[in-house]
């Protein structure tokens, strides 16, 4: 009966010049798709889950990777400035990334330096210091980046370190509440 009223009314609206439907609004395919709704909506949230697992995890994936990342950079402090040269601090954090990143991770990042001819430098500095650690076999990749990692040279932070420890004060013990009583309380 309701879809009778349905078809009446739409033909109602076709002969008045008004709105006309197009035919995919009623008929069989029309009943197919609600049918299809109804059973998805039924199955909630099942056929949901995998889509919302696979955004969650391509976010933590994400993350894991930009780490990994800022991780393996060398930044400012791994190169010398005045040799264009890894550092010493850079030549350790090469080596770390070479010997105890896992095989899929060990891959370098090196910080963009102030114009091209500097980046330059750096990627060759880095080539070279790579080469002697890994004479045989492959080399790992080298990539440019410009996200500066977290820290800073270890001249740096042992001058903090010793600003801040000349400034503690020697220690000492609070004043004992009973000196100068004779053992009795006060009494």
């Amino acid at each position: 009966m309701k879809q009778f009223s349905i078809l009446l009314l739409a033909l109602g609206a076709m002969s008045s010049g008004a709105v006309q439907l197009p035919a995919q609004h009623y008929g069989p395919v029309h009943n197919h798709n609600s049918s299809i709704d109804r059973y998805r909506n039924s199955l909630w949230p099942m056929p949901f889950r995998s889509q919302d697992t696979c955004s969650v995890l391509t976010y933590l994936e994400l993350q894991r990777n930009k780490g990994w990342q800022l991780a393996n950079t060398l930044g400012t402090h791994c190169f010398d400035p005045m040799r264009n040269i890894v550092s010493e601090a850079g030549y350790a954090h090469i080596e770390s990334i070479l010997r105890k990143a896992p095989a899929d991770r060990r891959v370098i990042f090196v910080l963009r330096g102030a114009d091209d001819a500097q980046t330059r430098k750096r990627i060759e500095a880095t080539q070279v210091a790579v080469s002697r650690l890994v004479p045989t076999g492959t080399l790992p990749e080298l990539y440019v980046t410009s996200s500066e990692p977290l820290g800073s040279s270890g001249a740096y932070q042992t001058a903090v370190h010793r600003a801040i420890m000349e400034t503690v004060p020697p220690p000492r013990l609070p004043p004992d509440p009973n000196a100068g009583t004779n053992g009795s309380g006060g009494q």
